[in-house]
């Protein structure tokens, strides 16, 4: 039966290019009869997300994108209450970054009456101030259904809005439909390399840098028993400038095609995390997107990420560094199991994280049937 369209539907990304966006929202509705607006524009985006900055311009430029943010934004909602008049309004993390002055609260909830609303985050947004108390309690008045990762989340709103939650798990679409067999068929083709993976933005690297001393005496294991030469891919939008002797590290810069590319290659993929109240309000995603294409996660048991593995059979859990280097020198010993657990790892990834529910449930909020 051919799609139809049986709702105006606006949807309202923080960007296209931000992991988030893409991976909770935009690769679902992208080719879908719905309108989608980048609260903050592509160019200032990458100004300000594309490298590291010191402590005054990175100031500078979070100013100018906070104003250009908040302008973007209340223009397409003057433009959706004078023109495209929808129905249905989505929208990812937040509507004006960190402030929502009571003006604009009143302007917010005008807007939003009489049109169904979805928020969706998968990151603690009122704990690092990037969600103001006045426009959280604005969206969870508002909202129709709240999309999170977990439970955790879910905690953190009023009561009220709990009972609006529904627990979707952010996925990556790159490799759905291909055979498992024909994935791993592309990993380990250098028997001379370990290949290690990570990704993830600059907010992050420093829990990977963190890691590096534990990193390199895995590598001086592994080349001493088994002759590899472990070689870690920091795909990101900085770099990791940490300096390495057994380690290669190479760099590569963010893109989305690098990324599959990088994961294509990848046999392990590393997620580091220390406990705190901000890293329990996380998703899993690098451990599932590892998964996606049949890599073997090695992450930090935190928060969700106890949910993401079996430990032993679809990857392992590392409470600390000497577990990483433990874990990582025992799967370079052990093709035969790596491959086993790369396969344990993909088809969990089938069962516990299939992006058709999360499809289905964006085709019904835009008001699409097959």
């Amino acid at each position: 039966m051919r799609a139809t369209m049986k709702r105006r539907a606006l949807v309202f990304l923080k960007n296209e290019e931000d992991g988030s966006s893409y991976y909770r929202l935009y690769q679902y509705l992208r080719g879908k009869p719905c309108r989608r607006v980048n609260m903050t524009p592509t160019w200032v985006y990458r100004l300000f997300y594309g490298r590291r900055y010191g402590k005054i311009r990175k100031l500078v430029l979070k100013l100018l994108m906070g104003g250009v943010t908040f302008g973007a934004t209340l223009g397409a909602m003057a433009l959706d209450a004078a023109m495209w008049k929808s129905e249905v309004v989505i929208v990812n993390r937040r509507f004006f970054p960190r402030a929502c002055p009571p003006l604009l609260a009143g302007l917010l909830k005008r807007y939003l009456r009489g049109k169904k609303v979805y928020w969706d985050f998968d990151d603690n947004i009122a704990l690092d101030g990037e969600l103001s108390k006045r426009e959280k309690a604005v969206l969870e008045a508002a909202a129709t259904a709240i999309t999170v990762t977990s439970e955790y989340l879910r905690d953190g709103l009023g009561e009220a809005a709990r009972e609006k939650v529904t627990l979707l798990p952010t996925t990556d679409l790159a490799f759905w439909g291909e055979e498992t067999e024909e994935l791993l068929a592309g990993k380990g083709r250098d028997s001379a390399v370990m290949k290690l993976l990570w990704l993830g933005t600059r907010d992050n690297l420093k829990y990977l840098e963190a890691l590096i001393p534990a990193l390199e005496q895995a590598a001086e294991t592994i080349v001493r028993d088994t002759g590899k030469r472990p070689e870690l891919q920091v795909v990101s939008n900085a770099p990791l400038t940490e300096e390495t002797k057994q380690l290669k590290l190479r760099n590569v810069p963010w893109s989305r095609e690098r990324g599959i590319a990088a994961l294509r290659e990848a046999e392990i993929g590393l997620m580091p995390l220390t406990e705190s109240a901000y890293t329990l309000g996380k998703g899993g995603f690098k451990a599932i997107q590892y998964m996606s294409a049949g890599v073997v996660p090695i992450l930090s048991p935190v928060g969700y990420n106890k949910t993401v593995i079996e430990d032993g059979v679809s990857g392992y859990f590392a409470a600390d560094s000497s577990a990483f280097v433990a874990r990582i020198a025992e799967l370079a010993a052990n093709p035969v199991r790596l491959k086993s657990m790369a396969r344990a790892a993909r088809k969990r990834f089938d069962t516990c994280f299939s992006p058709e529910e999360i499809q289905a449930f964006w085709n019904r909020a835009i008001g699409e049937s097959e």
